[in-house]
């Protein structure tokens, strides 16, 4: 391979994987709306079904990761609890969901185990690989498991944050890294709009 096809690969390489993320608009409002997201059904760390529509009425911040993941989702899932303490009171009123893209390990058992260290409440999703897959789609997330030659394998995802409006419907997305401050902010305008 020539040295321009190795730094290709290097880019797309350094792009993939537990960092990759994506743009967001920079505006809450309708018309800024992305054209995707929407309604499903998986299983929460009860074992009981889930359906996004039980949120109706209630804002939600929504995240693909796994259980094992050994930096990114544990990051982004502190990220969005400080956001949630920058919103204050009203933040009682906000889901967060947790949808694992690692359904062989990421069962219902071990979800409740994971969710249950955060300082915020989680409801953790899995299902099965076709169901996980399709709710993916539907928010253009994407994965891919990582072979690392043990059972230990990684599991390379998209690590937007989303953000969910009374409606259920998807009205913005920022990076993982995004600033808790910025994302209280959305967070108040979400809360701000009536049911």
């Amino acid at each position: 391979m020539s040295a321009r096809g190795v730094l290709a690969v290097l880019v797309v390489a350094l792009l993939w994987g537990c960092t990759r993320s994506e743009p967001a608009p920079e505006a809450v409002t309708e018309a800024a709306r992305p054209p995707f997201g929407g309604d499903f059904t998986l299983t929460n760390q009860d074992n009981q079904p889930f359906r996004l529509d039980q949120l109706r009425g209630r804002p939600a911040v929504l995240f693909f990761g796994y259980t094992s993941c050994p930096d990114m989702c544990p990051m982004t899932m502190s990220r969005i609890a400080a956001a949630l303490k920058l919103v204050g009171d009203q933040a009682r009123e906000v889901t967060t969901l947790f949808v694992s893209v690692d359904p062989q390990r990421d069962t219902p058992a071990a979800l409740k185990e994971y969710v249950g260290s955060f300082s915020i409440p989680v409801i953790g999703l899995t299902g099965t690989p076709d169901e996980v897959a399709r709710v993916a789609a539907e928010y253009h997330a994407s994965y891919q498991v990582v072979p690392t030659g043990t059972t230990n394998y990684l599991v390379n995802h998209t690590s937007a944050i989303f953000l969910i409006d009374r409606q259920g419907r998807l009205r913005q997305y920022f990076r993982f890294d995004e600033k808790a401050e910025t994302l209280a902010s959305a967070l108040r305008t979400l809360l701000s709009e009536k049911s």
